[in-house]
């Protein structure tokens, strides 16, 4: 079984998420030259609502206090996920999601390259410190090398033209 320790929607609606990437890549490669530059517009417009829905990821930890340990002290306080690092991080990845798409293309792909691997990072540093579940670094390295490769793959058009 495929990632037995992620919850069957986060992993089939998780792996569904790179079909827009899949196709871009491929249309950027396949169809006509006029109609590439569509293609790629399309993809990293896509690339960046993911990439802003992931840092919204953590901002939905940080309200749930830490993720997986419960709401914070036991004292009531309900505020004790909301720290300046933790949501601050997560309002990142859509600043730079946002950036990606008001510059040239390919520095712009090469941005989200960057920001995804960041975000995983980030992601990897919020499991080690029980702030996010065990079976999230599974689930978010697959498509974290899922999301790289595609874009890569688009990347490469723009090099190679």
């Amino acid at each position: 079984m495929l990632m037995p320790q992620v919850p069957r929607p986060a992993l089939w609606l998780g792996l569904a998420g790179l079909i827009p990437f899949a196709a871009g890549a491929v249309a950027i490669w396949s169809v006509d030259p006029r109609w590439s530059g569509v293609a790629l517009i399309v993809q990293m417009a896509y690339a960046a609502c993911i990439l802003s829905f992931m840092g919204a990821v953590h901002w939905g930890l940080a309200m749930a206090g830490t993720g997986v340990a419960g709401p914070g002290p036991s004292n009531g306080d309900s505020h004790a996920g909301m720290t300046w690092t933790r949501v601050g991080g997560s309002v990142i990845p859509p600043l730079l999601a946002w950036l990606s798409l008001i510059m040239a293309p390919m520095p712009g792909l090469i941005l989200l390259i960057l920001s995804f691997v960041g975000l995983f990072w980030a992601d990897l540093t919020a499991i080690r410190l029980g702030q996010a579940p065990t079976w999230y670094l599974p689930l978010r390295k697959a498509l974290t090398i899922g999301v790289v490769i595609c874009l890569g793959i688009s990347l490469m058009r723009l090099v190679v033209q």
